[in-house]
């Protein structure tokens, strides 16, 4: 049967869409500190108001145009459980000028002003708040089987829907959650509250969304869908798949044969802290449709935007959006990869950044989107964003007192600082230390790279890096640090830069008397 005339048949099984987010309550909370100069040696506290609302469950704040010169920042503390938020000037436009979800009813919001900084300036001018939750259709059969499950790789969208990862930075969920607008996604979610209300983790669990990434559409059975990418994270500076170390590998269904799927998400429940908590369930999936999926899989209202994962590979296939379940069984309903809109922007949103990543290693467009989509998509591909990052690779030598190690902190885009550490050098006076840097890591003077280092007296050390620039690093305590500003070049964007650190150690049992950390690799991203 074509897959128009199948959706016409189940319109009338399938109940609706499942569960959107409820629209928030906003409540405008006007407050403007107005330009304060701070002309002290320290950070200092010099505005500060707290934005509630009696009774709500939860609140988000809305900012107006504040102004945060160079090193000033917003704190945000709630005033139930202590959780706190950071923003810069660039974070907070990021997540467009809007918090993360903060439990219980009060924030107090602080504007810490750099040394020496002017026209500091605090704009609040609303808080969105919730007061409960909703229920919905969907278990399939007498009883719901579906139990509590931590997958890191599944997120709460808002108080009401799923996400999950694609990769680092890429989501995707059910069309008729997102609709095109911005929001927030929770991932390592807290059970409910005993009324069943949402709770949420702290401001670090949460991301918002990069402004024009989305793309999807809500036009019903196997044409609900939409993929979005997250900006990094306003307190640590990650993506959510960084800091929950994985993501799904995606792929249309099989058209043939009966497999097992599952479906993990945060729909209702009768038991009110289970409720919007993560379940998962599994159970068949039927039919051979790789765009429109059924399964007898127990779903409730905002399961929405959960992923469809076939049980034998552990892929994601599909995104779930519809119920039909009732106690007497039947199916319910998602969009699969096969739909060549959904495969196609996940494909463009995916390769449009290069998301950063840390890491050690080694030892020690298609046809069918003649609307807007298509302009979204390649919108998308054209801002040719890359994100940056930071990896570690090889293996420093070993003093008598350890082996030396290098660190890399800080967000590596243009504009921003990057900070390379190291630590673990002879400790007990300061010694010559040199910071190599370098645009290969392959090749130097004819030979390749890693080289041995023996020749030099260093038996068991190797050079990692192509020496283009040498910087004087002396070590202190067996430590030191230099700070690298990337500066705000487009032409730098997709460098990679390399470093190693070389440093005289007396412990050590070689004829330089001398040892290396690992290597480094700084990818600048924008």
């Amino acid at each position: 049967m074509p897959h128009h005339l199948l959706a016409a048949a189940l319109l009338p099984i399938a109940l609706a869409a499942q569960s959107a987010p409820s629209p928030p309550l906003a409540t405008a909370v006007p407050y403007d500190s107005g330009y304060v100069d701070h002309h002290g040696n320290a950070p200092a506290v010099v505005a500060n108001f707290t934005a509630s609302q009696p009774a709500a469950v939860w609140l988000r704040v809305e900012f107006g145009s504040c102004h945060l010169p160079d090193g000033s920042r917003l704190r945000l503390v709630s005033l139930r459980d202590g959780a706190v938020q950071w923003f810069d000037a660039r974070s907070l436009a990021e997540y467009g000028h809007g918090s993360a979800y903060f439990n219980g009813d009060a924030v107090r919001i602080e504007l810490v002003a750099a040394p020496g900084s002017a026209n500091n300036r605090l704009i609040v001018t609303a808080v969105l708040h919730g007061d409960g939750a909703s229920t919905d259709v969907g278990i399939c059969g007498p009883t719901d089987q579906r139990v509590l499950s931590n997958d890191p790789r599944v997120g709460r969208l808002g108080g009401c829907c799923t996400m999950f990862l694609l990769n680092e930075f890429v989501l995707a969920t059910a069309g008729h959650c997102l609709g095109g607008t911005g929001g927030i996604v929770s991932f390592n979610v807290p059970l409910s509250d005993p009324a069943g209300n949402p709770q949420y983790p702290p401001p670090s669990d949460q991301y918002a969304f990069r402004a024009g990434s989305w793309a999807g559409e809500a036009n019903g059975l196997g044409s609900d869908w939409a993929v979005v990418a997250a900006v990094r994270n306003s307190n640590t500076g990650l993506y959510p798949g960084q800091a929950q170390g994985s993501w799904f590998l995606w792929e249309p269904p099989l058209a043939i044969g009966v497999q097992y799927v599952t479906v993990t998400g945060y729909g209702v429940h009768a038991n009110p802290t289970w409720s919007l908590a993560q379940k998962t369930h599994s159970g068949p999936r039927s039919g051979g449709s790789t765009s429109l999926m059924t399964f007898a899989v127990s779903v409730t209202g905002c399961n929405s935007g959960s992923p469809v994962i076939e049980m034998a590979t552990g892929r994601a296939w599909g995104i779930t959006t519809h119920a039909g379940c009732t106690a007497a069984g039947g199916q319910n309903y998602g969009t699969g990869f096969g739909n060549q809109q959904l495969a196609t922007a996940a494909a463009i949103l995916s390769q449009s950044q290069v998301a950063g990543s840390l890491a050690r290693f080694g030892s020690g467009c298609a046809g069918g989107f003649g609307n807007q989509q298509l302009a979204t998509a390649a919108a998308i591909l054209s801002q040719s964003q890359v994100a940056g990052s930071l990896a570690r690779f090889g293996s420093g030598c070993a003093g008598g007192f350890g082996t030396p190690s290098l660190a890399l902190s800080g967000i590596p885009d243009v504009g921003n600082t990057v900070t390379i550490g190291v630590a673990g050098h002879y400790p007990n006076a300061p010694q010559f230390g040199v910071l190599l840097l370098g645009l290969s890591a392959s090749s130097w003077a004819g030979g390749a790279l890693p080289a041995d280092l023996s020749a030099h007296g260093m038996p068991g050390c190797s050079l990692f890096v192509r020496p283009d620039v040498s910087v004087w690093l002396p070590t202190s305590g067996g430590a030191a640090s230099y700070p690298q500003v990337l500066p705000n070049d487009p032409a730098l964007v997709g460098l990679s830069i390399y470093c190693q650190h070389f440093a005289a150690d007396p412990s050590a049992a070689n004829a330089a008397l001398a040892v290396a950390t690992d290597a480094g690799r700084i990818h600048v991203g924008n």
